[in-house]
């Protein structure tokens, strides 16, 4: 059996729109057999145990990437932790994880660069792919098939604040909602800022990080699908939040924090207020996707 612990992302990260992503210290957790039972899926709602199953799609890519058919796999998944249609990266994570699963049960013939140009194809974009497999902040871009990507580590002083809202916004929704283009004076907007804010992440640097996260790309138009936006705003303001982006297409806001006790502060309120939404403190997760050896050889041995 082969485990694999993808972390959950948090995508666009202000302005870095479709480029850039970090990993949190959220997961979801995929195990892998070959059992010889057919394919059985668990772990997920009854209409996804099947060959629609996006875990199942993207193991079979990496089979047939490498001239092998699946025909008996088992395939559990626990993703509690990362809540779908709440912008942080539930389809990349098991994109992410099937492809790692299915390449660690081959015997790793794929390596880390074209696992992510395949988890790329399939996503459609990789600033939420490439931080579920390489870990860190990472800033990404697409030439023909090849994915370019650059890891950053993040400095720990930063505690991240996940408020996810009791309703969804499909990725689908939040696309149609932005404009078809857009004016020159807002592209060098967003490219200064997306630059500065990498560095500033990284540096620890926080008059750098609370001025570099604004954008003008995508959150202006994507905050009317988001009731609650303005009132998280005023609470970020009142208790002295650093920054704050839609992480993904929404609906979670992700607040950037200087330590802690500001953050818990403010998760308490947003409980008292909210109590149907959920909070997560997070870090960010510099492993990405890893496969558990210990398990595998393990019960390899002893199955």
């Amino acid at each position: 059996m082969i485990e694999v612990r993808v972390p959950a992302t948090s995508a666009n990260v202000g302005p870095g729109f479709d480029c850039m992503g970090l990993a949190v210290t959220a997961y979801a957790s995929f195990r892998f057999s070959e059992t010889g039972d057919g394919l059985c899926i668990t772990g997920c709602p009854k209409q996804w145990q099947n060959e629609q199953n996006l875990v199942y799609q993207a193991c079979v890519q990496v089979f047939s990437k490498c001239g092998k058919e699946i025909s008996d796999l088992t395939i559990e998944i626990d993703a509690h932790e990362v809540p779908e249609a709440r912008g942080l990266g539930s389809s990349a994570v098991c994109i992410v994880g099937g492809v790692v699963g299915a390449n660690a049960l081959l015997g790793d013939p794929l390596s880390k660069e074209e696992m992510l140009a395949l988890c790329t194809e399939m996503e459609g974009h990789p600033d939420n792919v490439a931080p579920a497999l390489y870990g860190g902040l990472t800033i990404s871009f697409c030439e023909g098939e090849k994915v370019f990507t650059v890891k950053n580590q993040v400095h720990e002083r930063f505690i991240f604040c996940a408020l996810i809202p009791d309703y969804p916004v499909l990725t689908a929704d939040a696309r149609s909602v932005l404009p078809k283009q857009v004016s020159f004076h807002d592209a060098l907007y967003n490219i200064g800022r997306c630059a500065v804010l990498a560095k500033g992440l990284s540096n620890g640097d926080i008059e750098l990080v609370s001025h570099a996260c604004d954008d003008v790309l995508h959150q202006p138009y994507r905050k009317v699908l988001i009731p609650d936006y303005e009132e998280v705003d005023r609470l970020a303001d009142k208790h002295q939040a650093l920054t704050w982006y839609i992480s993904g297409s929404g609906s979670t806001m992700m607040l950037i924090f200087d330590g802690k006790e500001k953050a818990e502060a403010l998760m308490q309120e947003v409980l008292q207020r909210k109590p149907h939404w959920q909070t997560k403190l997070l870090r960010v997760d510099n492993d990405g996707a890893t496969v558990n050896e210990a398990l595998s050889v393990k019960e390899n041995t002893h199955g």
